[in-house]
């Protein structure tokens, strides 16, 4: 017995002796951390009303909880006006809201180039390190240029088409009420799949899973990665969300590692002449892999690795905000039958003008913008402002200069549903605001970000949403 309390004692001591240590020095370097932001303050005259809930960790359970990220930007406006400062993530971080600041904002992260990514480590896990998302400085920028290209709408037009089709065949063939929110996840999943593989490999793809096996576990799959996205960063931890995202992850990465193997095959088996034919044949797997920059005739230097982390972002990281958009789009379209037969009407017009090719197009383009604008699938989104040389980003005279060190939040949510000088009457659902007039532009649409990190596949979104939209209204398709 006395042997047993010796050694509890020894493992005690052992413990005592290894943490408290590891605690100190976290709590001497938080401290540090504070008194240095605090100089910094008493020393130059830093943006935005100060406000935070708690020391150190400040608004960050309010900014990253799902139900009040957007309430809290609004509120913060209201209570403190449309610049504001707190602690997220343990540090010092300036809020941006407002149409016009953004604005300025915008302008100076592309003038300076002097921001980086700003996300909590199973967020860079989960997109992976190389992706366009993470990245930063002349990598960011050189991502930017091989992958733009291939995601133009125009490439895709049969991917997104025939996945159109399959979704309104699907509907009429259900003789029972069923989720429209997992339809949605559904559609958008294929449609990026169809992309990644390319309408022919889809469609031998689906011929060999004739239960549907391969797509409903992926599906499984993408749903645990993107809960992930919305978890504590617990990676490490077995059995919590995280840990399980990135175990999804992994299986997913197997089936793309595939999929490029075999493209490269084909790839290498081609000569230069077959490979140029058929241009908008091509799936994005095999565009990705001979992207090339504006200033070199070789092959694109993008590695398996980056290739697939960048798949995850722009493809099937979209998937998710894509299905959100359409469910509240069709929630308004259900709620408001003069709004859903004006659509109708526009688009049946279009059918029977030929010379009226764009005019539907715009009018649904417009209903997108005010479903984004009311209803926000990315709330805010965050850079940390890099010591360049450039010193810090410039608000403007009224507001001041954000030094380096600080981060720096697009408040999207809070601009969207609460600036009323660029949004008359915000709360009010008014797509006309988007319209062009000849007395008026529209209104800038801070749904996809803003600066030099917007998201690079927003057309492609906004494609395949038109032209879900589109069916869907049309009386053809009953």
């Amino acid at each position: 017995m006395y042997d047993d309390e010796d050694d509890d004692d020894n493992i005690f001591t052992f413990l005592r002796a290894i943490c408290l240590p590891i605690i100190l020095a976290v709590a001497s370097i938080l401290l540090y951390r504070r008194s240095n932001a605090k100089k910094q303050e008493a020393s130059s005259s830093i943006p935005g009303n100060p406000r935070g809930k708690y020391p150190l960790l400040g608004d960050t359970l309010e900014l990253l909880n799902p139900k009040t990220m957007a309430s809290y930007q609004v509120s913060s406006r209201h209570k403190y006006g449309p610049v504001w400062r707190t602690n997220v993530l343990f540090n010092k971080c300036i809020f941006v809201s407002g149409s016009e600041h953004l604005h300025q904002l915008s302008k100076q992260e592309q003038l300076h180039r002097n921001t980086t990514a700003c996300f909590p480590p199973h967020h860079r896990a989960l997109f992976g390190n190389h992706s366009v998302l993470v990245t930063s400085g002349e990598e960011h920028a050189r991502l930017r240029s091989l992958i733009t290209p291939a995601l133009q709408p125009s490439l895709y037009k049969e991917e997104i088409d025939m996945a159109v089709s399959a979704f309104v065949l699907r509907c009429k063939n259900e003789k029972d009420y069923f989720p429209l929110v997992d339809a949605f996840k559904r559609f958008t999943l294929s449609v990026a799949l169809r992309i990644v593989l390319g309408e022919r490999r889809w469609q031998e793809w689906m011929k060999s899973d004739i239960k549907n096996s391969r797509l409903v576990a992926l599906l499984d799959d993408f749903s645990i990665w993107s809960k992930g996205l919305l978890s504590p960063p617990t990676s490490f931890i077995p059995f919590t969300a995280s840990y399980y995202a990135m175990k999804a992850r992994k299986r997913i990465s197997n089936i793309l590692l595939e999929v490029i193997d075999k493209e490269k095959q084909v790839l290498n088996s081609q000569d230069e002449s077959s490979r140029n034919r058929n241009q908008n044949k091509k799936c994005l797997v095999e565009r990705l892999l001979r992207s090339t920059t504006n200033n070199t005739a070789v092959e694109s230097s993008l590695t398996e690795e980056v290739i697939i982390d960048n798949i995850f972002t722009l493809v099937f990281a979209s998937t998710d905000t894509t299905a959100s958009v359409l469910t509240s789009a069709f929630f308004e379209l259900a709620k408001n039958d003069e709004l859903r037969e004006r659509l109708q009407a526009c688009v049946e017009k279009e059918e029977f003008e030929e010379n009226n090719n764009d005019a539907a197009d715009e009018v649904l383009r417009a209903f997108l913008s005010e479903v984004q604008r009311c209803y926000p699938a990315a709330p805010f989104t965050m850079r940390n402002i890099a010591d360049t040389g450039a010193d810090g980003i410039d608000l403007g005279d009224k507001h001041g200069r954000v030094p380096p060190g600080f981060n720096i939040t697009y408040a999207i949510a809070g601009t969207l549903l609460d600036d009323e000088d660029s949004y008359p009457n915000p709360s009010k659902f008014n797509m006309d605001r988007w319209l062009k007039t000849r007395d008026s532009k529209p209104p800038q649409n801070w749904a996809f970000g803003g600066g030099c990190r917007t998201c690079p596949g927003r057309f492609l979104s906004v494609a395949e949403s038109v032209a879900l939209l589109r069916a869907v209204l049309s009386r053809k398709h009953g």
